[in-house]
C-alpha cells in the first residue's frame, strides 16, 4: 500500500509540475451557516458499481467534485489522498466525483488498483448541477447525520492539521478521542509529517 500510495502521489506531482504552487489553497474549512441535507447522490464507480450517498449515513463524508483537466484539482489531490489514508480506519469516506474524464484517463492517473477513496463518474453532470457546483474543485463535508457542515470552492490543503482537526471533530466522540490519542502518541511520526517528507523526496 505504501508503494502504491507513493506511486500515485508521484504521478499527480508530475501532472502538476507546470502548475503554480497552492498559494490560494484554504488551510481551514469555512462552516456552513445552515446544515442542510444535500441532494441525492447516486453514481457508478470505475468498476461499474453503484454508490448512493445514503449508504454512508453514520460516517463523515467528504464529497469532492473534480476533473483531471482542472489544475487546482490536481494540486489538492495528493493532500486529499493522504487525508483519506490517515483516516482510513475511522468512519470517514471520500467520494471523489469526476466530471469530464473518461474511465481510461482516470485509470491512467490513479492506476488500476483501488485508491484510498472512491472515484465516482458524473459523465452527464447531473450531480454537479443538482449540488449547485459552479467551479472546480468544489468540496462538501457532511457529518454523520448527512448534513453539510462545510463547503468550499477551490483547492484545499487537505493534509493541513487544522483542516484534519475540523474533520475529526465531526467523528463520534469515542472515535475522535481514540484518533487524537493515536496521533499524539506518534509524536513526530504523524501521517502528515511522513506524507510531506515523501512528497519532498519525490520532488
Amino acid at each position: 500500500m505504501h508503494t502504491f500510495r507513493s506511486a500515485i502521489i508521484a504521478v499527480l506531482l508530475l501532472l502538476t509540475a507546470l502548475v503554480p504552487a497552492m498559494s490560494g489553497a484554504d488551510s481551514a474549512l469555512k462552516p456552513r451557516t445552515s446544515h442542510r441535507i444535500p441532494p441525492p447522490l447516486v453514481l457508478l464507480d470505475l468498476a461499474g458499481k453503484r454508490h448512493s450517498l445514503k449508504e454512508y449515513r453514520g460516517k463523515v463524508v467528504l464529497v469532492n467534485f473534480f476533473g483531471t483537466w482542472c489544475p487546482p484539482c490536481l494540486e489538492e489531490m495528493p493532500g486529499l489522498l493522504l487525508l483519506a489514508e490517515a483516516l482510513m480506519n475511522q468512519p470517514f469516506v471520500v467520494l471523489a466525483v469526476d466530471v469530464g474524464d473518461s474511465p481510461a484517463r482516470l485509470r491512467q492517473v490513479f492506476g488500476e488498483e483501488r485508491a484510498a477513496f472512491t472515484i465516482l463518474l458524473d459523465s452527464r453532470q447531473t450531480a454537479t448541477r443538482s449540488w449547485g457546483v459552479q467551479g472546480f474543485p468544489t468540496s462538501f463535508v457532511l457529518d454523520t447525520e448527512g448534513r453539510i457542515r462545510y463547503s468550499v470552492e477551490g483547492p484545499v490543503q487537505w493534509d493541513d492539521l487544522k483542516v484534519a482537526a475540523q474533520i475529526v471533530a465531526l467523528l463520534p466522540k469515542p472515535l475522535r478521542r481514540q484518533w487524537t490519542m493515536t496521533r499524539e502518541a506518534a509524536t513526530n511520526n504523524t501521517p502528515w509529517l511522513r506524507a510531506r517528507t515523501e512528497i519532498s523526496d519525490t520532488g
